[in-house]
């Protein structure tokens, strides 16, 4: 419901008609009408309700986060806009239940404690909800508006990552059974070592049954345009023809960090393989331990922000941790609960065999 929430001002207010029902007004100044100047408007916005009654309450007990003006009371005004016409009405709130009255809001003042809930900062966060893919959000920057996306509850923060982000997701979310969402894992160890002993280490693995992953960066200058490493970071599987013995093709599959190139073709383009002089050249190499230690399970919906521990508030995530945390957690899991603890079945997407 689209409203406007308009107090009097005590100070012009030289009946003292404040506070005081419809009926009361013609005692106090002669006349039942409405005195649209005695106002101030303290509020507008988008509130989730369907009926003043609703309304009433939220402005009583569960105030919008910044609003400063007073509990709703007998004598405020409240304008409901609709949406399809743009048409105002206006109710008087009346010692029971609201009337519909005639306002003038150009008559009106704004008064010094003000909200607009469209100028509220807004964040961009990665919402990442049971079952499904990571989405997009961008909510107001309060603690009500966190609260709803995860459910309502109190909110957890966790920093498992490397940078500055963190995961916040509802503090009850086990205690109130909500369903396993993601597990949360250590970050992988990774090994500086060259493209060269990559190789070799990748074909000993392949001879024994085993598949190894690595990020191969390649150089700033390889590209046109100016990319950051997160950018120029591909991740490379063993599992590919050209680090196979007895294999009737030689092909490398990788897949950029930040999403761009899902499943590129790449033995042709690296200068370290077959793409000559002019290749795309290679910065180094990271090995990654493939042990997956699970740090935690999230219950329930959860969202990724920007954590600024120094203030103790959220900021919008970059546009490359964005890319990162989308890919991160792009697919859902499955858990089943064993003997031995919790199991986790990842899941995996049907494509096409692309040669590997």
């Amino acid at each position: 419901m689209n409203v406007r929430i308009y107090q009097i001002n005590m100070k012009r207010d030289a009946n003292n008609v404040a506070f005081m029902n419809y009926e009361s007004l013609p005692k106090f100044q002669g006349s039942s009408e409405i005195d649209s100047s005695l106002y101030d408007k303290v509020f507008e916005g988008e509130v989730n309700c369907f009926t003043l009654e609703k309304l009433y309450e939220i402005f009583n007990l569960k105030h919008p986060a910044g609003y400063k003006g007073r509990s709703m009371s007998v004598s405020d005004v409240v304008e409901i806009i609709d949406g399809n016409t743009g048409k105002s009405y206006f109710h008087f709130c009346d010692s029971i239940g609201f009337r519909w009255i005639d306002f003038a809001p150009e008559k009106t003042q704004v008064s010094d404690r003000f909200l607009s809930l469209a100028e509220q900062e807004k964040i961009s966060v990665l919402l990442v909800p049971v079952g499904k893919s990571p989405i997009v959000k961008e909510i107001p920057n309060t603690y009500e508006a966190m609260k709803e996306l995860v459910g309502g509850g109190g909110l957890d923060e966790y920093m498992p990552f490397e940078d500055d982000a963190a995961i916040v997701c509802n503090r009850d979310g086990k205690q109130e059974k909500l369903p396993m969402n993601r597990a949360v894992y250590q970050p992988p160890k990774r090994t500086e070592m060259s493209y060269s002993d990559l190789k070799s280490l990748f074909r000993e693995a392949e001879n024994k049954g085993q598949h190894l992953s690595a990020h191969i960066v390649f150089t700033a200058d390889t590209f046109k345009k100016p990319y950051s490493e997160f950018e120029r970071t591909y991740e490379v599987s063993s599992d590919n023809k050209a680090f196979q013995s007895r294999m009737g093709g030689y092909s490398i599959y990788g897949a950029s960090l930040d999403g761009v190139d899902p499943c590129l073709r790449m033995e042709g383009l690296m200068a370290d393989e077959m793409g000559g002089k002019d290749g795309w050249k290679i910065e180094k190499c990271y090995l990654l331990d493939n042990t997956r230690e699970v740090a935690d399970i999230i219950h329930g919906d959860f969202f990724i922000a920007r954590s600024n521990v120094a203030n103790e508030k959220y900021s919008s995530l970059s546009s490359e941790q964005l890319l990162k945390y989308k890919r991160l957690f792009r697919y859902p899991e499955r858990f089943h609960e064993t003997a031995h603890g919790i199991e986790i079945e990842p899941f995996k997407p049907d494509r096409a065999d692309k040669e590997r």
